[in-house]
């Protein structure tokens, strides 16, 4: 465990992810339950003990362990699939009252996993050194798409490939991964797509047709987020979703929630936070003065960035349905969890002190 440098810490990145925990816990107030509610406070404080606890211990010590916490959240993937579905997903394991998602403990444990190997190699600019980094991602993200969590599944390679690009892989090789994935489309759509799933697709082009199921939840979205204006309804004031109107609003269409109680203004100012977060981020990655912070850095910046980009791109019609949450804003424990234990990860980068052995002999970690 280290000490914490204040003068070192990037006090700016923390309070772009408090401000948009903070902008968050209002339309989720007005969304949720008095029970899910109070419940996410909870979820809420654990989050942000975890973030205290990742920003105090030297990421070097994640790094160190990185391979256990790998295989550790690969064998709960693995698990839950035979665990009792729950809205017909094999998502989530319950341990009494309590319930996790391990695909979103993943996430963290692939940055780790990633940054680890990634950091003590220099052969990402050649083909055979892309093999592992693939195996990481993509054997988890197959039990992932088993679950079935689509959703969740498009989140994982961002990082994969951000982290790469900034260990130094070739773009060529990376454009050529993109390109074998985009003809994966085809054998995914006839074989390995469920019926609802391809219905999402269809409704997504062509919602008309589909309004009164598939694309129910997404006309009922963009009506919300138009009815909302510059200024928006109001806290509690909102039309669709006070009668309840749009399914899973304290969850994946919650920004729906924001654009029509909070406008224009409120859900442009969140968006504009998590660019700021991603770009600061960003920022404390290229700045770091040790590569396995840096990649740390990097996943987490691009994780957060991207999935809130997918979540908007959803809820306004931009992308078809999947379920996709929105990081420290929508409801769910795991999610804000990991994700607070992300940015206290970050946090720690940004005042660390690498020493001459850690750099020198990156083996040694």
């Amino acid at each position: 465990m280290g000490k914490i440098d204040l003068w070192r810490v990037d006090w700016v990145f923390l309070l772009v992810a408090l401000a948009i925990i903070g902008l968050g816990l209002p339309f989720l107030r007005s969304s949720a339950t008095p029970g899910d509610f109070a419940r996410q406070v909870i979820w809420l404080a654990i989050g942000l003990a975890a973030l205290a606890a990742f920003a105090v211990i030297d990421f070097h010590f994640w790094i160190k362990w990185a391979y256990w916490i790998y295989a550790g959240t690969v064998a709960l993937l693995l698990v839950v699939l035979f665990a009792p579905p729950i809205n017909n997903a094999h998502s989530y394991l319950r341990v009494g009252p309590v319930g996790m998602q391990p695909a979103e403990l993943f996430k963290l444990a692939l940055i780790l996993a990633l940054a680890r190997h990634l950091g003590k190699r220099e052969n990402q600019h050649m083909l055979h050194g892309l093999i592992i980094p693939f195996a990481l991602t993509l054997g988890p993200m197959f039990l992932i798409l088993l679950q079935p969590d689509l959703g969740t599944a498009l989140t994982i390679p961002p990082i994969l490939f951000a982290m790469l690009w900034t260990s130094g892989a070739r773009f060529s090789h990376l454009a050529t991964a993109v390109a074998m994935g985009l003809a994966s489309i085809f054998p995914m759509w006839h074989y390995g797509m469920k019926p609802y799933q391809k219905a999402r697709i269809n409704a997504f082009f062509d919602p008309e047709r589909y309004e009164s199921n598939e694309a129910y939840q997404l006309l009922m979205s963009l009506t919300a987020i138009g009815s909302g204006g510059v200024s928006g309804l109001g806290l509690g004031n909102g039309v669709i979703t006070d009668l309840n109107l749009l399914p899973e609003k304290h969850n994946d269409f919650i920004f729906g929630v924001i654009a029509e109680e909070g406008g224009f203004a409120a859900s442009a100012t969140l968006v504009l936070l998590y660019l700021l977060f991603a770009l600061v981020g960003l920022h404390i990655a290229w700045t770091a003065s040790d590569r396995f912070g840096r990649m740390v850095a990097t996943g987490v910046a691009v994780i957060v960035g991207w999935q809130a980009a997918l979540n908007v791109y959803v809820v306004t019609g931009l992308f078809p349905t999947t379920g996709v949450t929105l990081p420290l804003v929508s409801y769910g424990g795991s999610s804000l969890v990991v994700t607070c234990a992300m940015v206290g990860a970050v946090l720690n980068v940004s005042q660390s002190h690498p020493t001459l052995e850690k750099l020198e002999n990156p083996d040694k970690i």
